[in-house]
């Protein structure tokens, strides 16, 4: 309960202000540039889509979607990312519910063609990870996709971060994950991986190299900072 709560009072007002703001190395426009790129490549929203974003903070990506689909429900255990977002909204198809993601109940199954996560999973723990898979699962329709962007924990960054070598972890990345590891919870839920984008670091100079040496195996995998990926629903049920 004191660690619920503790991380229930992190993501206040103050830290969705600081997280949406961009700045030279950690959050600059290249970053930001491959999370937009996620959504144009793997998500793809179109007009008879009705999307929901999982994590939407203050609904930066909510409008964004918000822009090319039918409607779009944001939603977030955070009231402070709930207000900020509501305060932002002037279009019609958009809506903000105060939620937690682990349980989607408002919800009923296959609601959803799109469902979104753009760096949220790294906030969750495994067994928080499990639930929310599997809520995904539900309120997706038949032909929907689930589509997510966070850290890969084999960058040697998030190596050194995950030591405390050099480097201190995000506070609040209490699941940074493999690939392998975020493919093995998403066949357990009963989705199916179907695409796979793996992003260089977003620091400058050295995202130049790392464009070249991630393609190389089995080193590549050591300089994949980011992974978007998207996945559909295959018909069989979640792994018991």
């Amino acid at each position: 309960m004191r660690n619920e709560t503790a991380m229930r009072n992190l993501y206040d007002e103050v830290y969705f202000r600081r997280l949406n703001r961009l700045n030279r190395i950690g959050n600059n426009p290249y970053r930001e540039s491959q999370r937009l790129d996620v959504i144009e490549r793997l998500c793809r929203p179109m007009r008879e889509d009705r999307v929901l974003e999982l994590g939407c903070g203050a609904g930066v990506y909510t409008r964004l979607l918000a822009s090319r689909a039918r409607g779009v429900v944001g939603v977030d255990f955070s009231e402070a990312a709930i207000r900020m977002a509501r305060s932002e909204n002037s279009a019609e198809n958009i809506r903000y519910v105060l939620a937690d993601i682990q349980n989607l109940s408002p919800f009923p199954p296959e609601t959803f063609q799109k469902v979104v996560a753009i760096d949220v999973l790294e906030h969750l723990t495994d067994d928080q990870f499990d639930s929310v898979l599997l809520e995904v699962n539900r309120i997706l329709g038949r032909q929907g996709l689930f589509i997510l962007f966070t850290p890969c924990r084999t960058h040697w960054i998030e190596r050194l971060k995950s030591r405390n070598l050099l480097l201190k972890q995000t506070p609040g990345h209490i699941g940074v994950r493999t690939e392998q590891k975020i493919r093995d919870a998403i066949q357990r839920s009963g989705l199916q991986v179907k695409e796979v984008i793996r992003y260089e670091t977003c620091i400058p100079v050295l995202r130049l190299l790392e464009q070249y040496i991630i393609k190389l195996q089995p080193i590549g995998n050591h300089f994949v900072s980011r992974l978007g990926m998207s996945a559909s629903k295959t018909g069989r049920e979640p792994n018991e």
